[in-house]
């Protein structure tokens, strides 16, 4: 019976999830075209290059391609290495419970995880690949992340307030950072260090299980961060000779990603240098990361508009980002509909990649 009452509640939680990111999903798609104009809308899309389109959903494959890869290469490092095709379902189908159930990221790292179980991979491992590929792949947003802001600071002509606003998340960097560099080499220290500061901050919660809730779970993220950058550490220190090309592989996941964005303005038509489509996308992304809404759906568009017209772009860039969504949040959706059932198909033997280590 508790087999059917968690089947049953796993259901309602994907229905609620389908239904949340339709109803984000179609208020977003309905809204965006406004502020240009339907009429201009209109004439950009029937203008566009299906040479270009084309071109967009490629450099989109070629991202998806890219953290296949890399996890792939993560997997075979303490195992046997999966099938590349298996990696490329795999991934995708991941990207698309991230864009609709609860939780994003982590939502993707379970069907992973339990799809790699599936296979016989062993679960501990798993779990270290899996975190090594999030130190990677966060890590490179990290780094896009600070240099679109250094960017604004330095080259654009922001306001004070935009100046202030941009600096503040700039300092939070290397807090960051240094925060994780605390986790990773003197673990004990940054736990007594989040306690101590979760209940600080658990003052100003009057409830008392609020307060313990965010004093365990900020304990429980530092401890996690550092046993993954440890992990990493581990495995990038047996396998140096990989290290550049998996750093490089997480570097093409958002650099084809932000390819497919590029594409999609010059397909329209729109007007925008590519280096401004960059800090816009860094900024957007690294925000969007934030599990607020799954996927970041609604808060990426408002932020990518919202920055580029701090950076000089009108608003019919509305037009080419809701482009850019449909192959970057909405196609991995049915995709992974269709692959989710073959991840649990019985491994027949041609699932181990021959190349594979």
């Amino acid at each position: 019976m508790s087999n059917v009452q968690s089947r049953a509640a796993i259901t309602r939680k994907l229905v609620r999830g389908v239904l949340l990111i339709g109803s984000i999903g179609l208020a977003v798609h309905l809204v965006l075209p406004q502020i240009p104009g339907i009429e201009k809308s209109l004439r950009l899309v029937a203008g566009a290059s299906h040479l270009l389109v084309g071109a967009a959903f490629l450099a989109e494959a070629a991202s998806e391609l890219c953290y296949s890869e890399l996890l792939g290469c993560s997997v075979g490092a303490i195992s046997r290495r999966p099938n590349r095709w298996f990696m490329l379902r795999l991934t995708v189908t991941g990207y698309g419970a991230a864009h609709v159930l609860p939780g994003g990221g982590a939502a993707a790292a379970t069907v992973t995880y339990d799809a790699l179980r599936h296979r016989g991979f062993d679960p501990v491992r798993v779990g270290i690949a899996l975190a090594v590929v999030s130190v990677l792949v966060y890590g490179a947003l990290g780094i896009l992340f600070w240099g679109s802001l250094l960017y604004m600071i330095l080259v654009r002509n922001l306001s004070p307030v935009e100046t202030a606003a941009s600096a503040l998340f700039l300092v939070l960097g290397p807090v960051v950072a240094l925060g994780a560099y605390s986790a990773y080499r003197r673990p004990t220290l940054a736990k007594n260090m989040a306690e101590k500061g979760a209940r600080l901050a658990g003052r100003l919660l009057r409830d008392g299980e609020w307060r313990r809730k965010v004093e365990a779970g900020s304990v429980r993220r530092i401890s996690g961060l550092g046993k993954e950058l440890r992990e990493t550490s581990e495995q990038l220190t047996e396998r140096s000779a990989e290290a550049p090309k998996l750093g490089a592989l997480a570097l093409g996941y958002w650099a084809f990603d932000t390819l497919c964005l590029i594409l999609m303005f010059a397909t329209l038509g729109v007007a925008a240098d590519p280096l401004v489509l960059l800090v816009a996308y860094g900024v957007a992304t690294a925000i969007a990361a934030i599990p607020l809404t799954p996927g970041g759906i609604g808060v990426f568009e408002v932020v990518m508009l919202a920055t580029l017209a701090l950076l000089g772009v009108g608003a019919e860039a509305a037009i080419p980002i809701l482009g850019y969504r449909l192959f970057n949040f909405w196609l991995p959706i049915p995709l992974a509909a269709a692959f989710y059932p073959t991840l649990k198909l019985r491994d027949t033997g041609q699932d181990r990649d021959l190349g594979g280590g």
